[in-house]
This record gives C-alpha cells, sequence and structure tokens, in this order.
C-alpha cells in the first residue's frame, strides 16, 4: 500500500503519543534514606554551597560562600577525604588555612566551581554584593594545577588580571579605573556557560542594585580563551530589561537550536527570558541576545504574582524533550512549573504556567517561604525529584512519578498527596529547619545513591545529609538531541558536534559527566567540552564521515547515541538494527532518497506479517536506550509520531513523502509495531531506521 506523509517543521512536529511508562520501585526505605544530618561544613552565615572535585582525586568536594547580608566572612573549602587523601570517601575536612590561603572575607552570597582556563581543573568565582550603598568586587581564584604548575586544589587570586576590558561599568564602581579590571557590584548568581560557542566558559554577571533596588544591569563577559573575562555590551537588543532583582539565573538552550539562552528569576519583579541569536536569530535583533519575555511569559500569562521569587531551576520535568522551569514562590509562595510549549513564529520560547489539573503538577506545596529548588533522584528509581530549601522551617523532599507512570507529578513526600506512595517526609527528623539558603545533591560517598548538603544562614550547622538508600543508580544517560555543522565560519575546516543529555540528577552533576565522541575513518575519540545546560560540544575533522557519542554518569552507566552519519556524501540512512520476530523474522525497514528539502523519499517495511495492522512509530533522534515493549524495544522514544496502516498481501508498506523545509540537522528514528500471532506478545517488532536530514 501507499500514503503520503509530509512532515512538517521542528516545533509543531507531531503530537505526543508515547506508550506508558511501567511502574517501577516507589520507595526502597520509607523515611530512611536520610536518618541522620551531620553537621560536616561548620557554622556561618552561608549563602551557597558548590560541589566539584577540586583535586582531582575521582571525589567531590565542597566550597561555601559566607557573609550575605550579615557582612564580611571567611568562604570556605572542605575536602573529601576519600582519593588521594586515603581517607572515607563522604567525610571531609576543613583546609581553608591552606587551599585557600590569603582569600580575603567578603559578603558572598554565591561561589561556582568552574575551568575557566580550559586547563583541566576547577578554578573558583565569588559574587559579592558589598553593603547596601557600597558594592564588592567579585572574585576569581585559580586553580594551582593545570597551566599555573602547582598542585591542584590549591587556589590563589587572581582577580585583577582576569577581569578585562569594561565597556558599561561606570567609572566610580571601577577599582583601579582605565576601563579594565576588576569592578564593584551588587550579585547573587553568577554562571558559566559557552554563550557565544568557542569552546570556552563565558560569565553570565547579575545583579539586583543596591538594597534590593533593581537598579544595576546584569551583564556579560566573554572568555578571550584563556580564562580573561572582557564585556560585550550592549549585549541584549534596545528594548531589553537588564534591570532586575535578580537572585538567580540558568543558562540552558530553551529553543532546542544548540546556543545556549537565559532564564533569569527576579525578586521582587517579572522573571526575564533572553533568547540566544548566536544560531537562530529572533526578531532580527544585532544583539547577541533578545528579550523575549513579552511573549514568553506576560503574553501566556505565565506572570510572577506577589514578590520573593528567589529561584528558578531548569529540567525536563514532562519527559517531552525540552527544557522547563520549577520557580520558587512565583504566586506569592506558591510554586509553579512553568512547562516548555516550544517557540513561536518570531522564536520566542512560551512558557505555561501548570501546577494542575493537568499533565504537570506539584501536589501538596504547603506554600510557605521557600528559597531554593535542587533536582535529585533520591529513590534511586531513575526519575526526577526535588529538594525544597525552606526560608524559614522545615525542608522538604518532592517525589517525582514518572518511574510510576505518573509523569510531570511531583509530590510532597510525607502528606496523603503522594498517593499512599510516599507517606513518610524522608527526611531527617533532627537537623531540619532555621534557615536553609541552598542545597546541593550529589553521591559525595560513592555508593551511587545522591546525598544532599544543605547550606544554612544565621550561624546555623551547614549540613550533610547522607543517603543510605544503598542502591547504587543504573540509570544510563540518555540524550535529548544531537546536531552537527560542517564548516561553520568560526571553524571552517572542521566540524562542530553538539549532544543535549538528560538524565537522572541535576544539570550540575551531568556537567561533570565524561562524554566521548568517536569519529571516523579512523575510530579517534575526542573529550566534549561541558557547556553548561546539560550541553557538550566538540570540534572534529570536516573529514570525519560519521560519529558515535557515549555519555559515562558518575555512577559509571554509560548511554550511546548509535552512529550518527554526516552528510555531504554520507547516506542519510542509518540501520539501527534490532527488532522483534514475528511470522517471517525481523521485519526489514530501509529507506530512500537524499531527505533535503522538497525531495521525494520513502520508508519501506518488508517481511512482516501480511495483511496485518502495523503501526509507524517515529521520534526524534538521535536513538537512546528505547523502552521495553512488547516483549521487545522500542527505539523511538519519547514518541512523537504514531501512524495506524496495514501491511499489502506480502507483508510490506511502502510510504512516500516530501521533506518540507525547516528540519535541517534533525534526526528521526523510525520504527515498526506490526500485529503478529507468531511474536512474543503477538506484535513484531521491525528493524530501526535513523534519518539525518541535511
Amino acid at each position: 500500500m501507499s500514503t503520503p506523509l509530509r512532515c512538517a517543521a521542528t516545533g509543531v512536529l507531531w503530537l505526543l503519543a508515547a506508550p506508558p511508562a511501567p511502574a517501577q520501585f516507589s520507595d526502597l526505605q520509607p523515611g530512611r534514606n536520610f536518618p541522620t544530618a551531620k553537621v560536616e561544613f561548620g557554622s556561618n552565615r552561608t549563602e551557597n554551597v558548590d560541589v566539584g572535585d577540586v583535586d582531582n582525586d575521582g571525589d567531590l568536594d565542597v566550597v561555601l560562600a559566607n557573609g550575605g547580608d550579615f557582612g564580611d566572612e571567611p568562604n570556605r573549602i572542605f575536602i573529601n577525604t576519600g582519593g588521594l587523601q586515603g581517607g572515607t570517601q563522604g567525610t571531609f575536612s576543613e583546609q581553608t588555612s591552606t587551599r585557600f590561603a590569603g582569600v580575603p572575607d567578603d559578603t558572598s552570597r554565591d561561589i561556582e566551581l568552574a575551568d575557566i582556563d580550559n586547563d583541566g581543573d576547577l578554578d573558583i568565582y565569588v559574587s559579592n554584593r558589598g553593603s547596601n550603598t557600597a558594592g564588592q568586587p567579585s572574585r576569581f581564584y585559580v586553580n594551582q594545577g593545570g597551566l599555573q604548575g602547582g598542585t591542584a586544589g590549591y587556589f590563589a587570586e587572581d582577580t585583577a588580571s582576569r577581569w578585562g576590558s569594561l565597556l558599561s561599568v561606570p567609572g566610580s564602581d571601577q577599582v583601579t579605573g582605565g576601563n579594565a579590571g576588576a569592578w564593584r557590584d551588587w550579585s547573587c548568581d553568577c554562571d558559566f556557560g559557552d554563550l557565544d560557542d568557542d569552546g570556552d566558559l563565558d560569565l553570565f554577571h547579575s545583579s539586583y542594585g543596591p538594597s534590593i533596588g533593581g537598579n544595576r544591569p546584569s551583564r556579560v563577559f566573554l572568555n578571550d580563551g584563556t580564562g580573561v573575562f572582557d564585556e560585550l555590551f550592549p549585549w541584549a537588543d534596545a528594548g531589553a530589561d537588564i534591570q532586575n532583582h535578580t537572585m538567580d539565573l540558568d543558562l540552558v538552550d530553551l529553543d532546542g537550536d544548540f546556543d545556549l539562552d537565559i532564564f533569569n528569576s527576579s525578586r521582587d519583579s517579572q522573571a526575564r527570558v533572553y533568547i540566544n541569536n548566536l544560531y537562530e536569530a529572533t526578531t532580527g535583533s544585532t544583539r547577541l541576545f533578545t528579550d523575549t519575555t513579552g511573549a514568553s511569559l506576560i503574553g501566556t500569562g505565565s506572570t510572577l504574582s506577589g514578590t520573593s521569587n528567589y529561584e528558578g531551576e531548569f529540567a525536563d520535568l514532562d519527559d517531552d524533550g525540552d527544557f522547563d522551569i520549577w520557580m520558587k514562590n512565583y504566586a506569592n509562595f506558591t510554586d509553579k512549573i512553568l512547562v516548555n510549549n516550544g517557540t513561536d513564529a518570531n522564536g520566542a520560547v512560551l512558557f505555561l504556567e501548570s501546577n494542575g489539573p493537568g499533565p504537570v503538577m506539584i501536589k501538596g506545596d504547603p506554600s510557605v517561604d521557600e528559597n531554593e529548588i535542587d533536582f535529585l533522584d533520591f529513590d534511586g528509581d531513575g526519575d526526577l525529584d526535588a529538594f525544597a530549601a525552606n526560608f524559614s522551617g522545615t525542608n522538604w523532599i518532592y517525589a517525582g512519578g514518572g518511574a510510576q507512570g505518573l509523569i510531570g507529578e511531583y509530590h510532597r513526600t510525607g502528606t496523603s498527596s503522594a498517593g499512599g506512595l510516599y507517606p513518610f517526609a524522608e527526611t531527617p527528623s533532627t537537623g531540619n529547619g532555621g534557615t536553609t539558603l541552598d542545597g546541593e545533591a550529589a553521591d559525595m560517598d560513592g555508593d551511587g545513591d545522591e546525598d544532599l548538603l544543605l547550606a544554612n544562614d544565621a550561624n546555623q550547622p551547614n549540613r550533610y545529609w547522607e543517603n543510605v538508600l544503598g542502591v547504587p543508580d543504573t540509570h544510563a544517560p540518555t540524550f535529548l538531541r544531537t546536531s552537527h555543522v560542517v564548516g561553520t565560519p568560526a571553524t571552517p575546516g572542521n566540524t562542530v558536534v553538539h549532544a543535549q543529555i538528560n538524565d537522572n540528577s541535576s544539570y550540575y552533576v551531568i556537567a561533570y559527566y565524561a562524554v566521548t565522541l568517536t569519529y571516523q575513518p579512523g575510530n579517534v575519540s575526542v573529550s566534549m567540552f561541558s557547556q553548561a545546560g546539560q550541553q557538550f560540544r566538540a570540534e572534529i575533522p570536516g573529514s570525519a564521515t560519521s560519529y558515535v557519542i557515549t555519555a559515562t554518569d558518575l555512577a559509571g552507566n554509560t548511554g550511546s547515541t548509535g552512529t550518527i552519519v554526516i552528510l555531504g556524501g554520507g547516506n542519510p540512512w542509518t540501520d539501527l538494527g534490532g527488532g522483534l520476530a514475528g511470522v517471517s523474522g525481523v521485519p526489514g525497514l530501509t529507506g530512500s532518497g537524499p531527505a533535503t528539502a522538497g525531495s521525494a523519499n520513502a520508508l519501506a517495511l518488508l517481511g512482516a506479517a501480511p495483511a496485518a495492522p502495523a503501526a509507524l512509530f517515529a521520534a526524534l533522534g538521535p536513538v537512546g536506550p528505547g523502552a521495553s515493549f512488547k516483549g521487545g524495544t522500542l527505539l523511538p522514544i519519547p514518541v512523537l509520531l504514531q501512524i495506524g496502516l496495514a501491511t499489502d498481501g506480502a507483508g510490506a508498506i511502502t510510504l512516500p513523502f516530501v521533506m518540507s523545509p525547516g528540519l535541517s540537522g534533525v534526526s528521526l528514528v523510525f520504527q515498526y509495531g506490526i500485529s503478529d500471532g507468531a511474536a512474543v506478545k503477538n506484535v513484531a517488532l521491525s528493524k530501526g531506521l535513523q534519518l539525518d536530514v541535511p
């Protein structure tokens, strides 16, 4: 039989029609995952905690930002005593006096671990606020390993030489003058990411102004490749609002075009969305970013009610392949999830506010003043859970329902809202209260489950909640999407490859994954660069014909893309194998045609049961691990298209289609399911097939 099919552009491609996820275990240790709240990280006015392997010995260390509104305090470093220290992983030793020697006390709100000079070790950036009337410089501390030729894990301040040219900073805020060097500001959150896609980490420096007045601009600084940061100005379109009450921001590709956008939370005013124009112009702007808040949030009715929106955190919360945002206190003290609903005709990402009834919801929100949200998989079932840091009271854990088939539902544990799945609060009975400003989730003791670190204000002890689940993570990373561009203006002789990774961990843990690209010919492997936002980058020779990407998480689980063909002489169709045998064995699936815009192409199923109902499944590629289906593995996951068809008398279907413009660089994965009494569960599966659109 022959049925025409026309592909539409990405963003309005297909309606989600994925089979329901099978239920897994709900809670292996009811109420006992976090039995105690250890005091491991001292007592200060602690605003922020970050984790990373500062001494390159294979375990995660801890740094703290202290001071905040109180005044100048020392920032601190705690070294994991496993690894090179020869002790027990998951216990910590404060080594501030030696590893932070000479570091001044500051009024710090944020501390970030980032390899600013691309030498293979983590450096430190501290965001400072100063007083209500006088700002304070934020500071760089460079790891003395790598290019510095010293010992990894020891730091020296290098603030003066790491700030390059200043274009918009008033002379009165410059420390040395001359439109270069350190400068004073009032800042909370500053994040590093490869904003211009050149293979190094740039800096988005947020500001909220004196007395949190929302009257100072946020700024963008581009890395010159050596770890010196020069201001880009203007960085946004002329109509952009860049003066906000910014307490938090996220760098993440919101519109699926592989450049990093910005989602900017604002404590006392409307959150902002800035779309990166590097690869997909939004409104014809010549600036790097366009403020699309009017369309992205205000136009959809997804606006702030009240104040105290301290933070937003991104993740794929509804398992549909794009990034959503969990907003703290977005409706007075009620949290909201802003669901990514694709882009409009001008490229603005549209966010729909969802908190039930509907496919995405937070159940059991106590509507109290909470400060921060972090994602983790505390119960090891493969989906994302959430930890909420409470500004003055009990911290909560929300259990994700994905493993139970309740995708997009987040239930506060210890309440009836969990439907009986999580009747216990899952948090320690002691050491859970006070003023928690930040949480961080990562496997600190190397046992395969994720622990929690709490940063507490007002000289309350900072806490370490050690997860004693005892069941290692066995869930491999998957790939949301990949893309390759041959011969860009910046790299005319190379192919630039991007990969966006998803897993049951937060973005800052995924940033530490080992992601490797192996290309042909030659079977050459290169490490991919972590750009932020769960995105990785590599450059390979323009002569490469195909590649495979693997991602290995911190528990050692590895996911793969399968082979991806680089077009320009190669075949756009890739046989993925797999399948489930029926009456004539595993049905075959082949593709023909160049897949260029306007070209004639065809999918051909053969060797299936004759005159049988069939369903064609399709998804955005590259292929991931798939999902269990009728005794076999369904490769196109999440399913974005399902077409009901029937085989002819010979057990075949030929499906011609014309490729519409707008899909260049997209990968598509196809597979048939065919009714077949000879199959294990009366359904045969064809081989999988991947199409890489030129």
